[in-house]
């Protein structure tokens, strides 16, 4: 364990302050709380790690409520900003501003009622200089767990003796300690940049502003960003037809479609006779045609194109399981069964009436 003197910030609750009639100031604010506190591996004299690695410290309940510590709060010097040593005899004329009165326990936290007697002081608070730091000693015992509010640390805190509390302009704890004073503070706008960053602004309307102009910003460049994406897709789309425009004209594409036009042409004189003929160079047209002049009860052009191709398709296969005569063949074919239905059919003869004339001739036989 080690006996240390140290210096503190922590959060005070709001409240008003009162000027006697000397011009003293006396006001209220919290001075200690419990809870878990980040130091310096330096601040705490630690030598088994770099000076500037964070150590956390518990403050358990128990310790700053100590009856011992709470009642070392009272007639200790208060000071402006912290002095280079511990306030002591030879020192409390040059740096004491005005001392503490009393010190009580509030929940979690400190209180203490103070007295600003140094003019200098008190204008520093007016003029917003509000946050409070204790200087104390304690003895820090190394351990290790896990504080109630869930955070670990390496260090509990104990034998918490208060020196004096400084006023400084910004402490350990943060904005939220303070003096617990109303008066001198300034309301802060925060506004967060662009990148991501915060500040804090005092004046509201200059932090209007500057909120104001930053989405005006981010909105030119969302608006930019989408006029690039619409160019860059109509280019893209551009590039895609003339490829599409280049394979449609080259040599081979040119050679298919000829090949693909004289193969539906053949097809459709199949389907409509030797004598079709279709001008067009269009498959689906010259298969509609086809189809009109063998199925003209339809309406192909208005058939979608499935529809017209699976027709065009059966009719072919049709055609091609019962193919035309030619006009001569089917005339010959037409006298041929003319004759043969003028010419006698001849009578049968039964093989037992075949064999009983033969008989009967066999004396003409030789």
């Amino acid at each position: 364990m080690k006996h240390l003197h140290i210096t503190d910030t922590f959060d005070f609750a709001p409240s008003s302050r009162t000027y006697t009639d000397n011009g003293f100031l006396r006001v209220k604010g919290r001075a200690a709380r419990t809870g878990v506190y980040q130091y310096l591996a330096s601040e705490l004299e630690l030598t088994d790690r770099a000076p500037n690695d964070i150590v956390n410290v518990y403050r358990p309940a128990e310790e700053v409520f100590n009856t011992d510590s709470l009642s070392s709060y009272e007639n200790v010097d208060v000071t402006n900003d912290h002095p280079t040593a511990m306030v002591d005899s030879k020192s409390y004329k040059a740096t004491s501003v005005g001392h503490v009165i009393s010190a009580t326990q509030d929940g979690d936290f400190v209180n203490v009622d103070m007295i600003i007697k140094a003019d200098d002081a008190i204008r520093d608070i007016e003029s917003g200089k509000s946050q409070l730091s204790p200087g104390y000693t304690a003895v820090y015992k190394a351990e290790q767990g896990t504080a109630p509010c869930g955070t670990a640390y390496d260090f509990k805190q104990t034998g918490i003796d208060v020196n004096h509390v400084a006023i400084v302009k910004r402490g350990r704890g943060g904005d939220q300690v303070r003096i617990n004073d109303n008066h001198g503070v300034k309301t802060m706008n925060k506004v967060t940049l662009d990148a991501g960053r915060s500040i804090e602004i005092e004046d509201a309307a200059v932090a209007a502003l500057v909120t104001d102009s930053i989405a005006r910003l981010e909105k030119q460049v969302t608006d930019a960003q989408a006029a690039i994406d619409a160019a860059t897709a109509e280019r893209d789309t551009i590039a895609e037809k003339l490829i599409a425009a280049e394979l449609a004209t080259s040599d081979e594409a040119i050679a298919k479609r000829v090949a693909d036009v004289a193969s539906v042409q053949s097809q459709a004189r199949k389907v409509a006779g030797d004598k079709f003929t279709c001008e067009s160079v269009d498959t689906l047209t010259i298969q509609r045609e086809a189809l009109t002049l063998v199925r003209d009860s339809i309406d192909w052009s208005e058939k979608a194109e499935a529809y017209v191709q699976a027709a065009f398709d059966m009719a072919v296969a049709d055609a091609e399981a019962t193919p035309a005569h030619k006009p001569e063949d089917q005339h010959a074919k037409l006298a041929l069964d003319a004759a043969n239905v003028q010419k006698p059919a001849e009578a049968k003869v039964s093989a037992y009436d075949a064999h009983r004339a033969k008989l009967q001739n066999a004396w003409q036989e030789k």
